[in-house]
């Protein structure tokens, strides 16, 4: 599809849909904030953001399903932002939802991190180098293997050995840890 021919299908569409999404959105999360136009306008630019290698089968149904998520997501980061906007939150409702205060919790992280932390040291380099690299930096197995001299499957591999090992040695660690739980 030409350039110009892209334009004139995705105008066509704004044409037709533009009006239609901006009442489901108002009619399904209310005039906002955000306000539903600027859900509309973002979810067509979401579309417009495609590459020729990501067709719609249904451009209709993409939009509204990318305006429903759009909206969505705001208003679950708006209730995540007030419930720090609170001026006086309540100390134990605090300690309440987070486990992180409790010294055993806090006590027991600590030895899993120095756990991990001796398995990845002891692993072979190039093992150690692609988990880092994938868990760490983000980088994909292709590009970790241009960077390591290994193909995708060897680096695919030494990822998942790491893995193994780490969770290895996490369940070997837990296991006393939770006999002596029960046991109490």
């Amino acid at each position: 599809m030409t350039k110009r021919l892209e334009e004139a299908s995705l105008s066509d569409l704004y044409c037709r849909c533009r009006k239609e999404l901006v009442a489901f959105v108002r009619q399904k999360f209310g005039s906002g904030p955000p306000d539903p136009e600027d859900i509309a306008q973002q979810a067509f630019a979401n579309f417009a953001a495609l590459g020729p290698d990501e067709p719609v089968a249904n451009p209709r149904a993409f939009l509204f399903r990318t305006a429903h998520n759009i909206a969505v997501n705001h208003r679950k980061h708006e209730r995540i932002g007030q419930r720090f906007l609170e001026s006086n939150p309540d100390p134990r409702e605090i300690r309440e939802e987070r486990d992180d205060f409790d010294p055993q919790v806090v006590l027991l992280s600590r030895e899993q991190y120095s756990l991990i932390e001796a398995v990845i040291r002891a692993m072979p380099r190039k093992r150690r180098q692609a988990l880092l690299l994938n868990r760490l930096e983000g980088l994909s197995y292709v590009e970790i293997g241009r960077r390591l001299g290994l193909s995708e499957s060897a680096v695919r591999k030494q990822v998942a050995a790491a893995i193994r090992e780490c969770a290895g040695a996490l369940q070997g660690a837990e296991t006393p840890a939770l006999q002596s739980r029960k046991a109490r």
